[in-house]
């Protein structure tokens, strides 16, 4: 199946933060998501609009602390507009699917060289432009996610990705039916309250949501939690062990997965705060599933710290995520001893399917290693639902989700997108008052209604409620 872009629009929403949230060494408490709407058509005659979205948090991608939080967002939005070029040359006639992300791909790339920010933050702007033709090409076709990868729709050709794939069907690494529900994996942030007690009256939101951590466990029966850890060991361990006090309380069964978002310099101090809980907190320790992204990207791959990260790996596996810069990145770090890479759609659907398929090959081969489901900042409606429906689809049981409780539910959508919301996906969403949220249960989200032709947008966006990118003032 060919494909012709016809035509690129970005827009952007400004959305307030309901709690602040710290990336790194920035801490946020306002967002801006840019959105693509892609126009395309088949060689069949076929004609549909594709989306995509993702917040522009340019300190995940580019923690440069030279760099202004202005100039990393405007890196992010002239790398749209490049990968969007690209698109549009590259399919100006029409070209298979995949074609069509090679070039894009490669043209990022090339963008970010000569642009000279990292390869991180280049690839974003391809990664949201394949996310608007996969909807687009599932919409025309009539086809959800799942199987447009089945039916191998998209043309993926995985070993011009991981070459050991040659053979192997996508088919062959993917459920036989995308997840009906996933469990939520919940951010325990660094500036995050933990027990409701804690929070002094001026610091209460009083939104009607909970706030603290102590509150969403008792409202939503949350039993999987992310932790981001700050590159301190002692200061580390003593809100690790606040944290550990309330989940034993909380819960009988809890997993944990630690996120040291680079802030580890040294793997010594890393080690010493595993081997401190490890002696400590074993109960809490043992419940550790992995540790994410500990070091700089600058170390983390550095094949003279392989014995290091050996010795890190066997206390708790390793999993990549800002060290996933490339797309042989999560072969070299399983040459290291990692065992894991987070998916994210604001790094490509593409590049996780293909390390989703290097990690089954592994472990067949006797080398166990795993996909993570990861969030920056997905929010209702776009980057949400694509995100969600990826992850079903790769089957993958429990997902970071921090979008929906760093903003007020649907607040930052207009009355139309909340009663699309509602009318097509009540079984992920319940109102509150004149908006709405997740709905939540016993740490469970339902996400089978998602499985609409493309990626489960649906086209429910309500093009009135941005600002065209050519209008809007971006700081």
């Amino acid at each position: 199946m060919l494909v012709a872009i016809k035509d690129i629009e970005l827009y952007v929403r400004e959305m307030r933060m309901r709690m602040p949230f710290k990336f790194g060494n920035v801490v946020a408490d306002s967002l801006t998501a840019l959105h693509v709407a892609m126009d395309l058509e088949l060689s069949n005659g076929r004609r549909a609009r594709g989306w995509a979205a993702d917040m522009l948090s340019p300190r995940w991608f580019d923690k440069n602390p030279n760099k202004s939080m202005a100039e990393g967002i405007r890196d992010l939005v002239d790398g749209a507009q490049a990968a969007a070029t690209a698109y549009r040359e590259s399919a100006r006639r029409g070209a298979a699917p995949f074609a069509i992300w090679e070039a894009g791909y490669e043209a990022s790339r090339a963008w970010g060289r000569a642009r000279g920010v990292n390869a991180l933050l280049a690839s974003n702007g391809a990664a949201l432009m394949e996310r608007a033709l996969i909807d687009g090409l599932g919409v025309a076709l009539g086809q959800p996610y799942f199987a447009l990868l089945q039916g191998q729709v998209l043309g993926l050709a995985l070993e011009r990705i991981h070459p050991e794939l040659a053979g192997l069907a996508l088919a062959a690494v993917l459920p036989a039916t995308p997840k009906h529900s996933l469990a939520i994996r919940h951010t325990v942030g660094l500036v995050d309250p933990i027990r409701t007690a804690a929070l002094a009256p001026a610091e209460r939101l009083n939104d009607g949501l909970p706030q603290s951590l102590e509150a969403c466990i008792q409202s939503q029966g949350l039993r999987y939690f992310k932790i981001k850890i700050g590159g301190d060991p002692a200061a580390d361990f003593d809100r690790l062990a606040e944290i550990a006090a309330l989940l034993d309380e909380s819960s009988a069964e809890y997993h944990i997965t630690l996120d040291g978002n680079e802030q580890y310099g040294d793997g010594a101090d890393l080690l010493a705060l595993l081997e401190r809980l490890e002696k400590e907190l074993g109960a809490f320790y043992h419940r550790i599933l992995y540790v994410e992204q500990p070091m700089d990207r600058a170390l983390s791959l550095d094949p003279a710290l392989k014995s290091d990260l050996q010795v890190l790996a066997a206390k708790r596996p390793l999993l990549i995520d800002e060290s996933d810069e490339s797309l042989d990145s999560f072969r070299r770090a399983l040459d290291l001893g990692y065992s894991g890479v987070s998916s994210k759609a604001c790094k490509g659907l593409v590049k996780a399917l293909a390390n989703r398929a290097l990690a089954w090959r592994r472990t067949a081969e006797g080398y166990p290693c795993f996909v993570s489901a990861e969030d920056l900042t997905a929010v209702p409606v776009v980057s949400l639902h694509q995100d969600l429906v990826h992850v079903a689809a790769l089957g993958i049981g429990h997902v970071e989700r921090n979008g929906h409780h760093y903003v007020r539910g649907l607040d930052h959508l207009s009355a139309a997108e909340r009663a699309w919301c509602f009318e097509r996906h009540g079984d992920l969403y319940r109102a509150m008052g004149q908006s709405g949220l997740l709905d939540i249960r016993a740490g469970q989200i339902a996400v089978s209604s998602l499985q609409r032709p493309g990626l489960g947008v649906d086209g429910a966006v309500d093009i009135a409620a941005m600002q065209p990118l050519a209008e809007a003032q971006l700081t």
